[in-house]
């Protein structure tokens, strides 16, 4: 039964995908393997997503640590925005009252994080 499976599934993957093998010159190769590193995934899917993108005729969307780092700096910040309302609309569909002074100073804090985080950026890539 499992052998059926996998039968079906290598049947069903071979009619969605192909896959490309080629010699690559070692400088090429070497290359490919450093960048791939600077963006922290494999070999394989760097080229993969160099191929597609060229295919496509995006701008490659590979990025490196630092603005995964960043990236995932500004989701921690609007994940925080997004449970303090949440926690205030629940308070205030029990009934509770909504503290003002509170919702503000907490905007305010956020507003902050971001501006910080724009800051940081912009620093780092020198726009003005």
């Amino acid at each position: 039964m499992r052998e059926d499976y996998q039968k079906r599934y290598k049947r069903a993957y071979a009619l969605k995908k192909k896959i490309v093998t080629f010699p690559l010159d070692i400088p090429f190769y070497d290359e490919l393997s450093r960048r791939s590193m600077l963006t922290n995934i494999t070999v394989n899917s760097y080229a993969k997503t160099i191929v597609t993108t060229y295919l496509n005729n995006e701008k490659p969307l590979v990025l490196n640590p630092y603005q995964q780092e960043k990236i995932s700096e500004y989701i921690r910040i609007s994940r925080g925005i997004a449970n303090n309302f949440n926690q205030m609309a629940h308070n205030s569909n029990m009934g509770f009252g909504v503290d003002i002074n509170m919702l503000l100073q907490t905007l305010k804090t956020y507003e902050d994080n971001f501006s910080e985080l724009i800051k940081s950026l912009s620093d780092d890539y020198q726009i003005h």
